[in-house]
């Protein structure tokens, strides 16, 4: 069953419109503004940067079926399928050898459980996607807007211009080193260096298109492993490009939205010059730096209808298959909750509501993430032997899942994929309406009715009893 067609009618209108402010307007803000449109409440966006920056240099992102299942909802499907590709297969080699170890097939039956596909864009085609539904559902979205500071008390914000703007519910989508985050949190929140970073770049599929024809079919995903480095590529833009990014030492710090600064090159050394060679004509890499984040506890501001969503609340490693689609499930269970929405002190509790369901999810996920990472790039040792040795024998054996049956980190991996991939974020805010949210309504509207019984008793213990004596008739002097 297609995911269209479960969830085929109109989304659940709220009954109490409000204004959101959202303080960001990358993949997390502009989605929030797309869920919050859909179910009928305003949406403002405020982006500090102009268009052109904000909309990126078009580095790979890859989309998983959990991220496009919420799409496909939203009526984005027939973009996507224009714009995007879709993807049935992983191919595995080693990094500096460029042996081939196997292939893994999307298994049909799992993906038509999961009710998504997985697709392969650029970040720059997604943001623009996203833009365009935005302002078509009528969100309102301000470029060189720079919030600097947020009083949530008042629920304003002061821009760097000295202008304020002011909204019901303010939205932190600003990422992790964003003023969101920290007037949650209180303290900048810049996380700690790994000793890793992602370089990320494009390359014409032409430089490669010997390479290509033997291993890129059905729009694979190459990964090679290497020793203490990887790299990943995969098509886009229509297969007339392809998206490269490595993993390595970070040698020096790097953000989103800096500028292409690196020549692939220098990042591959140890590559096989098979294709290393190739890399001469790729575009400068931009280099981010993987950093570990400790949990925040709080995503809500204990003084107002502040939340912090995306990568203010949950920084991940750049560049990993979850990134975007945890930022759009957040935009998408915020929304859902808010569909909800009667009178105006629900919003605490909806907030709170939110993190309770997004905090389990984002840090298992953002676990296996990492850990993805680092067992791509671990350095050569007897687990990477067992890995390799594993998908080497299955791939002889005409096995065409290398990643099933194999033991240890591999099988636990590739099973917490499956699960991640299936997972409905906008069932899951349903199911809490139904459990909790519907619940608690009946309980407050139960305790306004006992109140107003109460107040209609009439309270006797305040009556005062006053005599008037009278005379009586025949004691009058008449």
């Amino acid at each position: 069953m297609s995911a269209e067609s479960t969830k085929s009618g109109p989304p659940l209108q709220t009954s109490l419109s409000i204004n959101f402010l959202i303080i960001g307007g990358g993949i997390a803000g502009l989605t929030a503004a797309i869920a919050l449109r859909r179910v009928g409440h305003n949406a403002l966006v405020l982006e500090k940067a102009n268009k052109a920056t904000a909309r990126g240099f078009g580095g790979g992102v890859r989309l998983p079926p959990n991220l496009t299942k919420i799409l496909f909802h939203w009526g984005l499907k027939p973009v996507l399928m224009r714009r995007a590709l879709i993807s049935h297969t992983m191919t595995f080699m080693k990094y500096e050898s460029s042996e081939y170890l196997g292939e893994h097939v999307w298994d049909k039956g799992v993906l038509k459980e999961t009710r998504g596909i997985y697709m392969l864009s650029t970040h720059d085609d997604l943001y623009e996607i996203f833009y365009n539904k935005a302002i078509e559902l009528g969100a309102e979205i301000q470029y060189d807007a720079h919030v600097v500071d947020i009083d949530v008390e008042s629920r304003q914000v002061t821009l760097e211009n000295g202008k304020t703007v002011s909204g019901d519910v303010l939205v932190g989508a600003d990422g992790e080193l964003g003023v969101s985050r920290e007037t949650v949190v209180g303290t900048p929140a810049n996380g700690h260096p790994t000793g890793v970073a992602m370089y990320d770049t494009l390359i014409p599929s032409g430089e490669l298109e010997d390479y290509v024809k033997s291993i890129w079919k059905d729009n694979a995903i190459f990964t090679a492993f290497g020793n203490n480095q990887a790299m990943l590529a995969y098509p886009v833009h229509d297969t007339d490009e392809i998206a490269l990014q490595f993993y390595g030492p970070d040698e020096k710090s790097g953000n989103y939205g800096d500028e292409p600064s690196v020549y692939v090159p220098d990042i591959a050394k140890g590559l096989h010059t098979k294709l290393l060679s190739r890399m001469t004509n790729a575009d400068k890499a931009v280099r981010i730096s993987v950093r570990a984040h400790e949990d925040i506890e709080d995503w809500v501001s204990d003084d107002g209808p502040l939340v912090v969503i995306g990568e203010a609340a949950h920084p991940f490693p750049p560049g990993t298959i979850q990134a975007t689609a945890m930022a759009v499930e957040d935009a998408a269970v915020l929304a859902k909750l808010f569909s909800h929405l009667s009178e105006e002190r629900q919003v605490q509790s909806f907030l709170y509501a939110f993190q309770e369901l997004r905090q389990p999810r984002t840090r298992a996920v953002r676990a296996g993430e990492f850990g993805n990472i680092f067992y791509m790039t671990l350095a050569d040792c007897e687990e990477t032997v067992r890995r390799d040795n594993g998908m080497r024998a299955k791939a002889a054996a005409g096995g065409r899942n290398v990643l099933e049956g194999l033991a240890g980190d591999v099988s636990r991996l590739w099973d917490e994929i499956r699960t991640i991939f299936g997972y409905d974020c906008e069932d899951e805010a349903d199911d809490w309406w139904v459990r909790w949210g519907v619940l608690r309504e009946r309980a407050i509207q139960r305790s306004s009715v006992i109140m107003d019984e109460e107040s209609m008793l009439f309270d006797f213990s305040a009556m005062g009893v006053h005599v008037h004596e009278v005379e009586a008739a025949g004691d009058s002097d008449e």
